[in-house]
Protein backbone atom coordinates (compact mmCIF):
# COMPACT_ATOMS: atom_id res chain seq x y z
CA UNK A 1 0.00 0.00 0.00
CA UNK A 2 1.34 3.22 -0.94
CA UNK A 3 0.14 6.40 0.89
CA UNK A 4 1.02 9.91 -0.96
CA UNK A 5 -0.34 12.54 1.20
CA UNK A 6 -0.45 15.59 -0.66
CA UNK A 7 -3.04 17.61 1.31
CA UNK A 8 -1.72 20.56 2.58
CA UNK A 9 -2.38 21.65 6.48
CA UNK A 10 -5.49 24.13 6.99
CA UNK A 11 -3.48 27.12 8.75
CA UNK A 12 -5.36 30.10 10.43
CA UNK A 13 -3.86 33.21 11.27
CA UNK A 14 -4.69 35.68 14.04
CA UNK A 15 -7.29 38.71 12.78
CA UNK A 16 -5.84 41.76 11.37
CA UNK A 17 -5.04 44.18 14.14
CA UNK A 18 -4.46 47.78 13.95
CA UNK A 19 -2.17 49.40 16.52
CA UNK A 20 -1.38 52.85 17.49
CA UNK A 21 2.50 52.91 17.76
CA UNK A 22 4.96 50.89 16.42
CA UNK A 23 5.61 49.80 20.21
CA UNK A 24 2.29 48.21 20.17
CA UNK A 25 2.97 45.36 17.18
CA UNK A 26 2.79 42.29 18.99
CA UNK A 27 5.06 39.99 18.71
CA UNK A 28 5.07 37.12 16.44
CA UNK A 29 3.48 34.27 18.30
CA UNK A 30 2.89 30.40 16.80
CA UNK A 31 0.59 29.32 19.04
CA UNK A 32 -1.69 32.18 18.10
CA UNK A 33 -2.18 30.20 14.59
CA UNK A 34 -4.07 27.16 14.52
CA UNK A 35 -2.81 24.53 11.68
CA UNK A 36 -5.13 20.90 11.17
CA UNK A 37 -3.91 17.99 8.83
CA UNK A 38 -5.59 15.65 7.03
CA UNK A 39 -2.70 13.29 8.10
CA UNK A 40 -0.45 14.14 10.73
CA UNK A 41 -2.28 14.61 13.77
CA UNK A 42 0.16 18.12 14.90
CA UNK A 43 1.43 19.99 11.68
CA UNK A 44 4.69 22.07 12.29
CA UNK A 45 3.85 25.66 12.61
CA UNK A 46 6.91 28.49 12.13
CA UNK A 47 6.71 32.06 11.64
CA UNK A 48 7.92 33.13 8.28
CA UNK A 49 8.65 37.09 8.01
CA UNK A 50 6.97 40.45 8.99
CA UNK A 51 6.80 42.75 5.67
CA UNK A 52 6.44 46.35 5.53
CA UNK A 53 4.51 47.93 3.07
CA UNK A 54 7.43 51.17 3.67
CA UNK A 55 4.48 53.35 4.43
CA UNK A 56 4.07 55.72 7.27
CA UNK A 57 0.25 56.40 8.93
CA UNK A 58 -0.51 54.12 8.56
CA UNK A 59 2.15 51.51 7.96
CA UNK A 60 1.23 48.01 6.91
CA UNK A 61 2.84 44.99 8.14
CA UNK A 62 2.22 41.44 6.68
CA UNK A 63 2.97 38.67 9.15
CA UNK A 64 3.46 35.40 7.44
CA UNK A 65 3.46 31.81 9.77
CA UNK A 66 3.55 28.33 7.64
CA UNK A 67 2.32 24.89 8.46
CA UNK A 68 4.46 21.94 7.26
CA UNK A 69 2.92 18.09 7.72
CA UNK A 70 5.16 15.40 8.37
CA UNK A 71 4.92 14.79 3.97
CA UNK A 72 6.24 18.17 3.06
CA UNK A 73 2.75 19.56 2.65
CA UNK A 74 3.20 23.29 3.11
CA UNK A 75 0.28 26.13 3.84
CA UNK A 76 0.97 29.90 4.88
CA UNK A 77 -1.44 32.51 6.28
CA UNK A 78 -0.81 35.88 7.19
CA UNK A 79 -2.06 38.64 9.00
CA UNK A 80 -2.26 42.45 8.83
CA UNK A 81 -1.44 44.53 11.34
CA UNK A 82 -1.95 47.96 10.58
CA UNK A 83 -0.07 51.09 12.85
CA UNK A 84 -1.77 54.09 12.81
CA UNK A 85 -1.47 56.75 15.14
CA UNK A 86 -4.30 58.98 15.51
CA UNK A 87 -3.79 60.10 19.56
CA UNK A 88 -3.18 63.94 19.07
CA UNK A 89 -0.15 65.59 21.31
CA UNK A 90 -0.37 67.06 24.58
CA UNK A 91 0.45 70.56 24.70
CA UNK A 92 0.20 72.69 27.58
CA UNK A 93 1.19 76.53 26.79
CA UNK A 94 2.73 78.92 29.02
CA UNK A 95 0.61 80.77 31.81
CA UNK A 96 -1.72 83.44 30.89
CA UNK A 97 -0.26 86.79 32.19
CA UNK A 98 -1.06 90.22 32.66
CA UNK A 99 1.54 93.44 32.41
CA UNK A 100 1.74 96.77 32.91
CA UNK A 101 3.12 97.83 29.66
CA UNK A 102 3.85 97.11 25.77
CA UNK A 103 7.24 96.92 26.63
CA UNK A 104 6.45 94.15 29.04
CA UNK A 105 5.10 91.75 27.05
CA UNK A 106 7.39 88.60 26.55
CA UNK A 107 8.62 87.39 23.79
CA UNK A 108 7.41 84.38 21.90
CA UNK A 109 9.57 81.63 23.36
CA UNK A 110 8.30 78.29 22.57
CA UNK A 111 10.70 76.36 25.05
CA UNK A 112 8.14 77.50 27.28
CA UNK A 113 5.62 75.03 25.53
CA UNK A 114 5.58 71.66 25.98
CA UNK A 115 3.88 68.95 24.72
CA UNK A 116 4.01 64.79 25.01
CA UNK A 117 2.93 62.52 22.45
CA UNK A 118 1.97 58.14 22.70
CA UNK A 119 4.45 57.65 19.54
CA UNK A 120 6.00 60.66 18.66
CA UNK A 121 9.19 61.66 21.35
CA UNK A 122 9.21 64.88 20.53
CA UNK A 123 6.27 66.73 18.83
CA UNK A 124 6.98 69.62 16.61
CA UNK A 125 6.37 73.38 18.57
CA UNK A 126 5.59 76.35 16.29
CA UNK A 127 3.88 79.45 17.31
CA UNK A 128 0.57 79.84 14.91
CA UNK A 129 -0.34 83.13 15.35
CA UNK A 130 -0.22 85.97 18.00
CA UNK A 131 -2.88 88.50 17.81
CA UNK A 132 -4.38 91.43 19.19
CA UNK A 133 -7.50 92.61 20.08
CA UNK A 134 -6.61 95.98 18.93
CA UNK A 135 -7.56 97.64 22.29
CA UNK A 136 -6.21 100.02 24.62
CA UNK A 137 -5.93 99.98 28.26
CA UNK A 138 -6.64 96.79 28.26
CA UNK A 139 -5.35 95.52 24.87
CA UNK A 140 -5.76 91.91 25.33
CA UNK A 141 -2.73 89.73 23.03
CA UNK A 142 -3.42 85.51 22.41
CA UNK A 143 -0.60 83.57 21.17
CA UNK A 144 -1.90 80.19 19.79
CA UNK A 145 0.89 77.01 19.54
CA UNK A 146 0.66 73.94 17.79
CA UNK A 147 2.25 70.41 18.61
CA UNK A 148 2.06 68.41 15.87
CA UNK A 149 3.16 64.56 15.83
CA UNK A 150 5.13 62.38 13.28
CA UNK A 151 1.57 61.11 11.50
CA UNK A 152 0.35 64.65 11.21
CA UNK A 153 -2.21 64.83 14.66
CA UNK A 154 -2.32 68.41 15.90
CA UNK A 155 -3.41 70.07 19.33
CA UNK A 156 -3.25 73.94 19.89
CA UNK A 157 -3.21 75.82 23.02
CA UNK A 158 -3.43 79.91 23.77
CA UNK A 159 -1.20 82.03 25.95
CA UNK A 160 -3.58 85.82 26.92
CA UNK A 161 -1.70 88.38 27.43
CA UNK A 162 -3.18 91.35 28.96
CA UNK A 163 -1.81 94.48 28.42
CA UNK A 164 -3.48 97.09 31.15
CA UNK A 165 -1.98 100.35 32.52
CA UNK A 166 -3.21 100.05 36.16
CA UNK A 167 -0.75 103.04 37.24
Amino acid sequence: ITIDDTTPPVITCPAAITVECDGDVPAQDITLVTASDNCTVTPTITFISDVSDGGTCPRVITRTYQSEDECGNISTCTQTITVYDSTPPIISCPADISVECYADVPTVDISLVTATDNCTSNPTISLISEVSDGGTCPEIITRTYQAEDDCGNVSICTQTIIISDII
